[in-house]
């Protein structure tokens, strides 16, 4: 397995908002991206696996533990920004819950212990500005 980046590790992004009211913005997330190396998607199932790969020490990974491979991976990020009106020291208050779906553009199944094309992520970040 390489471990450097290489000109064929691409992506591409793209964003677009639009600001319902003074406190909903609503988002899409487009992306592509080529994991050419096989180097950076992983899976690692045991704790300490990362921490052993990270150090290039010579052992034995938990079998769980699966690279993407050759991926070409797309996906779509919906996600919503509430900025909440509160009183100080609240006033820098972000909510923003997200859906995101994954899927291997070109037939590797690097999802759910390799067994799935497609992944979905649902999650929430709550930012505090002061």
């Amino acid at each position: 397995m390489k471990r450097h980046s290489t000109p064929r590790d691409t992506g591409l992004p793209s964003i677009l908002t639009y600001k319902l009211s003074d406190c909903c913005t609503i988002g899409i997330r487009g992306e592509v991206w080529r994991d050419n190396d096989e180097f950076f998607v992983a899976q690692f199932a045991s704790n300490n696996d990362f921490i052993h790969f990270e150090r290039g020490d010579d052992t034995v990974f938990d079998p769980r533990t699966t690279f993407g491979g050759r991926t070409t991976y797309g996906a779509i990020t919906a996600g919503i920004t509430f900025t909440p009106p509160v009183p100080k020291p609240l006033t820098g208050l972000k909510i923003r819950p997200e859906l995101r779906y994954d899927r291997s553009l070109n037939g590797t199944r690097p999802f759910n212990d390799s067994s799935d094309r497609d992944m979905v992520t649902a999650g929430v970040d709550v930012i505090l500005t002061f």
